[in-house]
């Protein structure tokens, strides 16, 4: 059985992964830098990007869009292991963006470490990798 404190933990990480995502897609720096710890850092699927600390990652989303174009970044399938004050999440991303015209779509997974900071979850360390690119779309001229 699982422990209350532990099903609110839980939640609230199911929480911050909504925030990040829509954080990212409506382009909002300073709410996605939020989502990640003091120190957080995060693994980019931008080559050479892994960006550290609130001012860089905050930086780093108009980099994103920019390369991206308008996104939509949805999070499933959540394993998480919390102890104590950390946790550890591994889940699947569904990522679409719309480059110059054309939507895909890309399988990803993160792999995260996570800190409670002033009592709020925030992630210390997120990597994304792709692992199955499944459609894209050019929609007629």
């Amino acid at each position: 059985m699982t422990a209350p404190d532990t099903l609110a933990d839980l939640e609230e990480i199911r929480a911050l992964n909504a925030r990040y995502n829509f954080a990212v897609d409506q382009g909002t720096p300073e709410e996605w830098a939020a989502t990640f710890s003091t120190d957080g850092v995060f693994h980019a699927l931008i080559e050479g990007q892994t960006p550290k600390g609130h001012a860089e990652l905050a930086a780093f989303v108009p980099l994103c869009r920019d390369t991206f174009g308008p996104m939509r970044h949805l999070t499933m399938n959540e394993i998480i292991t919390v102890t104590g004050d950390t946790a550890t999440q591994t889940c699947y991303l569904l990522f679409f963006a719309n480059t110059a015209g054309t939507v895909s779509g890309t399988v990803c997974v993160y792999t995260d470490e996570l800190a409670r900071e002033d009592g709020a979850w925030s992630f210390s360390d997120r990597k994304v990798a792709p692992v199955m690119p499944f459609t894209s779309y050019a929609p007629a001229a």
